[in-house]
Order: structure tokens, then C-alpha cells, then sequence
């Protein structure tokens, strides 16, 4: 590999409405990336099904530290996200938006607790009519 050039790590959730299009878009913004794909992506940091899926991803994110060396960690949230109960858990949009981007702060605290190296972004990924943007 060749390590002149630094790339990023981001989790992104499993769901197919949103990483065929929300790949091209952290490409598009952040270049070449490790990828670790879990449902639920930054939920797993902060409120996991089972705490074997935190450290899981923590381990993931260990893994590329050590062979890659990221440059930053993208944790991704995304609306709708079945893993949270879907929008229907919200009663608005704006509820829904405030509550992830609440939950992206709490897993970049996490990620910062164990990795104080590794400077942390958060993308909220938002789908209005089957697209996919970067809030």
C-alpha cells in the first residue's frame, strides 16, 4: 500500500438505501476510505443491541489505525434508520435530525475517549425521495 497517501475511516450503517448512494458522497468529500459497514453504523458506540457489537467496532477501528493510520473517522448516522425504530419513533423531521446528530456527538466522545489521536467527523445522512445527501 502506499502509505504517502492518507486516507479516512468512516462506519457507515448496512442499510441498502443508503451506502450505495452515501459512498460516492464521503469519497467525493473526504477521498479514499476504510469502510466498516455495521446496521445501525455510530449506534453501536453508544447504545449497541449487545455490547459485543461496541467492541466490535472498536476493534475495527483499532484494526485500521494500526494498518492504515486514518487521517480522520467519519461516523455516519442516517434517517430512517431501522436500527433507532425508523422515523416513525419522531414526532417531526426536526426531532429526528436533532436526536442523531445528539447520538453522532455522544459516539464521537467514545471514539475520542479510546482514540484521543484520531480526530473525529460526524455526517448525518439524509434521504429525501430515495436520495441520499450529506447534511
Amino acid at each position: 500500500m502506499d502509505t504517502s497517501k492518507k486516507i479516512s475511516l468512516a462506519v457507515l450503517c448496512i442499510d441498502y438505501r443508503i451506502w450505495p448512494q452515501a459512498l460516492p458522497l464521503l469519497k467525493g468529500k473526504y477521498g479514499a476510505f476504510d469502510l466498516i459497514a455495521m446496521a445501525g453504523a455510530s449506534k453501536n458506540l453508544v447504545s449497541p443491541a449487545a455490547e459485543g457489537d461496541r467492541i466490535v467496532l472498536l476493534e475495527n477501528i483499532a484494526t485500521s489505525i494500526r494498518l492504515h493510520n486514518p487521517a480522520v473517522l467519519i461516523l455516519t448516522n442516517h434517517l430512517d434508520c431501522g436500527a433507532y425504530g425508523g422515523s416513525k419513533k419522531f414526532s417531526s423531521r426536526e426531532e429526528e435530525i436533532a436526536f442523531h446528530q445528539s447520538e453522532l456527538q455522544k459516539a464521537k466522545a467514545v471514539v475520542n475517549e479510546k482514540f484521543p489521536e484520531l480526530p473525529v467527523i460526524t455526517e448525518l445522512l439524509l434521504m429525501e425521495e430515495g436520495n441520499v445527501s450529506l447534511m
